[in-house]
């Protein structure tokens, strides 16, 4: 399976539920794009190794970038799986955009 396309994202954010898009291009094992947040557009990186997604992107928080690990498992259409906010987790799913 490729993750290659327009993804919903629904976090279970410290501050509540809060929901982005991502646009992901798999090459193989790796995996860019942007992801739309309320911080606005930022690119996106990482790897997919079997149903295994790894990506990083950084947001500008108030103590300057910070660095945002997501971590998870795909399985077709949808992901589940953590982000790592450095300072704390939230778990997300997501779906692709049919």
């Amino acid at each position: 399976g490729s993750v290659t396309g327009a993804w919903e994202l629904n976090i279970n954010g410290p501050q509540g539920a809060l929901t982005a898009a991502a646009a992901l291009t798999q090459d193989g094992e790796v995996v860019t794009g942007t992801i739309d947040s309320p911080q606005g557009t930022v690119p996106v990186k990482g790897t997919l190794k079997g149903k295994a997604l790894a990506l990083t992107f950084s947001v500008d928080g108030p103590q300057g970038p910070l660095e945002i690990k997501v971590t998870g498992d795909v399985d077709g259409d949808t992901i589940k799986g953590m982000l790592d906010f450095g300072m704390g987790q939230a778990d997300f799913t997501a779906a692709k955009k049919k």
